[in-house]
């Protein structure tokens, strides 16, 4: 695929006062919805892990994930210090390290076919600022590396024998200090780079290790990249209980919530630019915006950082259309990061076929599950009148003694555990959050109902979608249609494989 290559930036040497105003608007970083969303619960993750040994952020590139993680670690620096300056002083007087709540590291890329643990503790001492560690005499941690020879899936002589760089001095030397400096936890930006593993080793063990350090330190590591790290979703079993998931979504077009968030925080940037700018008159493009960034904020703040630079180096004061269309990514770039989102976020989707299945492993009826999503729903949306009820009504007093069963009929048999198949599906009727305005921009009116998973085809009427009533899909096969999903309250065309 040929390369698009954009103008290069002007070398003219920035003057003091436009390097600090460019200096400022890269370092602002709007808070928009989906960033304080992940941000609570990484923060709360990192506050109590709850048994949960990692956390797998992940998201699309340039939808934030560095920003977050920036902010998280400042906001942590500000509160140590702001808590405990006296001890801080006295701990310097002492000869003492000061406490770090957060280790915050770049994953590096292995130079060779797997990723180097050594390095890993190595990076992560010299970042504490411990460059020595004890084992008898003092041992410089730039000393030798250990290589061991580890057996492939299956073991025994037979196994494919691999190179494993480790270290069990650095490990150990590391652990203690993560205790000793009080660290909360770890956290690995572009860890994908974890998955980077030599042929004979399984890409379980690299969360067998995070998780043998987790229980050794109390530390909980959290892993921020991309969506490769899906990967390590379902591993096994163990590894799916002590994992926490976090995904980190971009706005999405066919939600509209979405394009006017989108569009509020294109506002918020161009507010910010340090520039003559015709706000207005921009946003009426914000389509154009969304385009060339596929909705990720950081894609859209990077965009503008380059155009307000290039506008600064060539001494001019007025931020143009033009100027921005000069140094969007080129159409191909966009779309290649498209597809990359697109196929995450339909790995995320949980079908109604798969969530069948979940029920048959438990044992439940389909009957019995939309039983119970249908009374949490019910009693999300009443909580507050049952409360206020509970108060009013009076009790209903009884006239049996007690240990005294009340009147019913026991189970019998298995006539009465038998599923039941009712003949037709429980969704049919008007589609909440999709218009026939929707459809006729997709130009694609086939739903894919979301108790189900059968796909038929919607009706527009007036202002309003209808799903017919239809006999509920007892074919579990894929089906390749395009065709709307419905994803938690909206409704998206993620993919054409359903």
């Amino acid at each position: 695929m040929e390369q698009i290559q954009q103008p290069a930036i002007s070398p003219r040497q920035l003057s003091a006062e436009a390097a600090a105003r460019l200096k400022q608007f890269k370092e602002y970083a709007v808070l928009h919805p989906q960033l304080a969303e992940v941000d609570r619960q990484l923060t709360r993750a990192i506050e109590e892990p709850a048994g949960f040994a990692y956390v797998l952020l992940y998201g699309p590139s340039g939808v934030g994930k560095t920003t977050i993680l920036r902010q998280i670690e400042r906001r942590y620096k500000e509160m140590a210090v702001s808590s405990t300056p006296s001890l801080l002083t006295s701990l310097a007087h002492l000869g003492q390290s000061p406490s770090v709540p957060l280790l915050v590291m770049e994953t590096r890329p292995p130079d060779g076919l797997a990723f180097n643990r050594t390095d890993y503790y190595r990076t992560a001492l010299k970042q504490f600022g411990e460059y020595t560690y004890e084992r008898r005499t003092i041992v410089d941690i730039d000393a030798e590396t250990t290589w061991e020879q580890k057996k492939g899936q299956g073991g025994g002589a037979r196994g494919k024998a691999a190179l494993f760089n480790d270290a069990p001095e650095l490990r150990r030397a590391l652990e203690e200090t993560l205790r000793r400096r009080g660290v909360q936890a770890v956290l690995l930006d572009e860890a994908q780079h974890l998955l980077k593993i030599s042929s004979g080793v399984r890409l379980i063990d690299q969360l067998d290790w995070l998780k043998s350090m987790t229980n050794v330190t109390g530390v909980v590591h959290v892993l921020i990249g991309t969506y490769e790290l899906l990967t390590l979703r379902h591993l096994n079993g163990q590894a799916a209980r002590r994992g926490l998931e976090i995904h980190f979504p971009r706005y999405q077009w066919t939600n509209e919530p979405d394009q006017r968030t989108f569009q509020g925080v294109l506002l918020t940037l161009l507010q910010q630019v340090p520039l003559a700018v015709e706000r207005e008159a921009l946003l009426q493009h914000w389509p154009y915006f969304y385009e060339r960034s596929i909705g990720c904020v950081g894609v859209l703040k990077d965009w503008l950082v380059r155009a307000v630079a290039a506008t600064l180096a060539d001494g001019q004061s007025v931020l143009t259309l033009a100027r921005l269309q000069e140094y969007a990514l080129p159409e191909a770039q966009c779309e290649s990061m498209a597809m990359e989102a697109a196929s995450g976020e339909l790995e995320l989707h949980y079908t109604a076929s798969r969530r069948e299945h979940l029920w048959n492993l438990l044992g439940m009826s389909a009957a019995t599950a939309r039983k119970l999503d249908a009374e949490v729903e019910a009693s999300t949306h009443a909580t507050g009148a049952a409360a206020e009820t509970e108060e009013t009504l009076p009790q209903k007093k009884t006239t049996r003694r007690g240990g005294e069963r009340s009147p019913g009929r026991d189970p019998v048999g298995l006539r009465e555990q038998a599923v039941e198949k009712p003949e037709k599906c429980a969704f049919s009727g008007a589609v909440v959050n999709l218009s026939p305005a929707q459809l006729a921009q997709a130009a694609l009116a086939k739903l894919q109902c979301p108790e189900c998973g059968a796909i038929w085809t919607a009706r527009a009427r007036g202002e309003t979608v209808t799903f017919p009533p239809h006999p509920p899909r007892t074919n579990k096969r894929a089906q390749v249609v395009s065709c709307w999903i419905r994803q938690g309250a909206t409704w998206t065309l993620p993919g054409k494989s359903v």
